[in-house]
C-alpha cells in the first residue's frame, strides 16, 4: 500500500464504492488519525465516509456520533443534515431524521432527494398535506432532470424502513424516488446532480 495520503484515500473511496466496507473503514480510520496527528483540520467528506462505513459494519451509536461531528464541524452544509436524517431513520429515530431533513432543505430548498425522503417520514406520520407538497415537489425537479436527459441518483442501501403509525394509512405518491435512499451514492454524482438543479435548468 502506498504511503501517499492521496493515493490511499482514492484507494479507500474505491473500497467504499463497491460496498468492501470493513477495508474502507480500515484505511478512512488511518487517514484521520495520521491528519490529526499532523494537526490538520479535520475533512467533512473523510469523517462522513469513514462513519458510512462503520455504521454498515453494524457499529450504529459510533457512526452518529461522527455524523454528529460532520454536523458540528460544517453546519452550513445541508448533505451533513441528510445524511445524518438517513441514519437517523435507519435507527427509527424519525422525529430526530425529520429535524435534519427539515434543516437540510432549508439551507438547501432544491434537494429533491431530501424532499422525497422527508415526504415519506411525513407520511408515515399522518401529515399527508404535507408529504404530498414534498412529493410533488421533488416529483418537480426529477421531471426536470430526466427531460434533460440526466440520471439521477439511484437508491443506496440499506434502505431505512421508519416504524409506521398503526391508525394512519399511507398515502400512495408518485415520486420517482419512490424509497428512502440515495444520500450515500457517491458524492461526485450526487454534487453533480444537485448542481444541475441548482444552475442547470435555471438557464
Amino acid at each position: 500500500m502506498s504511503n501517499d495520503p492521496t493515493q490511499r484515500r482514492k484507494k479507500a473511496e474505491s473500497l467504499y464504492a463497491e460496498k468492501q466496507w470493513a477495508e474502507a473503514a480500515q484505511l478512512f480510520e488511518g487517514l484521520r488519525s495520521e491528519a490529526a496527528a499532523q494537526g490538520q483540520p479535520e475533512d467533512g467528506d473523510l469523517i462522513h465516509d469513514h462513519a458510512v462505513c462503520i455504521f454498515q459494519l453494524g457499529r450504529t451509536k459510533e457512526a452518529l456520533q461522527q455524523f454528529d461531528r460532520a454536523v458540528e464541524l460544517e453546519p452550513d452544509h445541508p448533505y451533513r443534515y441528510a445524511s445524518r436524517a438517513w441514519i437517523r431513520a435507519a435507527m427509527k429515530d424519525v422525529d430526530g431524521a425529520i429535524e435534519d431533513y427539515r434543516k437540510a432543505i432549508e439551507l438547501d430548498p432544491d434537494d429533491a432527494i431530501a424532499l422525497n425522503n422527508l415526504g415519506l417520514l411525513e407520511e408515515q406520520y399522518g401529515m399527508r398535506k404535507s408529504a404530498q407538497e414534498r412529493f410533488r415537489r421533488a416529483d418537480t425537479l426529477m421531471g426536470i432532470l430526466k427531460d434533460a436527459g440526466v440520471d439521477p441518483p439511484q437508491e443506496a442501501e440499506p434502505t431505512p424502513t421508519p416504524p409506521q403509525k398503526e391508525t394512519e394509512e399511507p398515502t400512495p405518491h408518485s415520486s420517482v424516488l419512490r424509497e428512502m435512499g440515495a444520500v450515500f451514492t457517491s458524492k461526485t454524482r450526487r454534487k453533480e446532480f444537485l448542481n444541475f438543479i441548482r444552475k442547470g435548468f435555471r438557464g
